[in-house]
């Protein structure tokens, strides 16, 4: 019996017949190629990320050591003229004129007198302009610190120093009603009591103008009840004691009214500093600014 041919042929489709010329290939999935890229310099990176923080770093003790410095000194600046220790500028000239016999023929107290409040005028102007200037760079370098470089560590010493400041104001507030109670001031002795009152204030608001959302309310507080408190000394003073100058009444009553108006119009937070804030982020914006750490 004859054998039966093999049939090699599919049963079931795909129908693939062996060695047929027109027979469709199945090709290898195609495979996502790996490319090995070269590792990329971080040399650059580094320093482009470290830059904005060598800045920051520098800004912030740039600007704690000047606005501390700032501070220290004008707080001894306004002791050496109010402090019990002070060179008795306030004293009448009774009690600073030497006795008749030791005085030179050719010297009189008059002259005395003059040649000593030059040479306090002389020696003010300097130390105004060096505490000023100490603050003014501290200033300028804290805002660039806060609102260009976001330092996340200087607004808090900025709030810290505000308070630092606040509290000065108030004992600069306690040593000028010491010295109106006591009644024995000039008139040039209380513009300079009104101006380092003034200049306190000014520090105050600056530091105040540094941070984007800060309120002087809690501020006023203090400054507000100082001034109560020395509303109480006036009314016990002239009218309960019996020795008393009363044409100093005029020096407490202005100076309680500049101190008040002053807390009230910062509890009243009328937004007289918008204008100010609103230069000050023109200036001072990032987008504007060179130095800014881009994102």
């Amino acid at each position: 019996m004859a054998d039966k041919p093999k049939n090699n042929l599919p049963k079931v489709p795909p129908f693939i017949i062996p060695g047929a010329s027109n027979q469709y290939v199945e090709e290898p999935t195609p495979q996502a190629a790996h490319v090995v890229q070269a590792p990329k310099s971080t040399a650059r990176n580094n320093q482009q990320v470290s830059q904005p923080g060598i800045f920051s770093s520098l800004i912030l003790l740039i600007s704690v050591a000047s606005l501390g410095i700032a501070m220290i000194s004008g707080a001894w600046f306004a002791y050496s003229i109010l402090g019990p220790d002070s060179d008795g500028e306030d004293e009448t000239p009774a009690q600073t004129a030497p006795p008749q016999d030791s005085v030179p023929p050719e010297t009189t107290s008059g002259e005395n007198t003059t040649t000593d409040e030059a040479g306090e005028q002389n020696d003010i102007l300097p130390k105004v302009i060096v505490v000023g200037l100490a603050y003014v760079v501290g200033w300028i370098v804290s805002v660039v610190g806060v609102r260009t470089f976001g330092n996340l560590i200087l607004p808090f010493v900025i709030r810290v120093y505000a308070w630092i400041v606040l509290g000065g104001i108030v004992a600069l507030q306690i040593l000028i009603i010491s010295r109106l109670f006591q009644q024995e001031y000039m008139f040039t002795s209380y513009i300079k009591y009104l101006s380092m009152f003034g200049a306190g204030l000014i520090a105050l608001i600056g530091l105040h103008l540094i941070l984007e959302k800060h309120s002087l309310v809690p501020f006023a507080i203090p400054i507000l009840l100082t001034s109560f408190a020395h509303l109480y000394f006036i009314v016990f003073h002239y009218i309960f004691l019996t020795e008393v100058k009363y044409d100093y009444l005029w020096g407490d009553v202005i100076f309680f009214i500049v101190t008040t108006l002053v807390s009230l119009l910062m509890l009243a937070h009328l937004g007289f500093l918008n204008g100010m804030r609103r230069l000050m982020d023109r200036i001072f914006s990032p987008k504007d600014n060179q130095f800014a750490p881009q994102n």
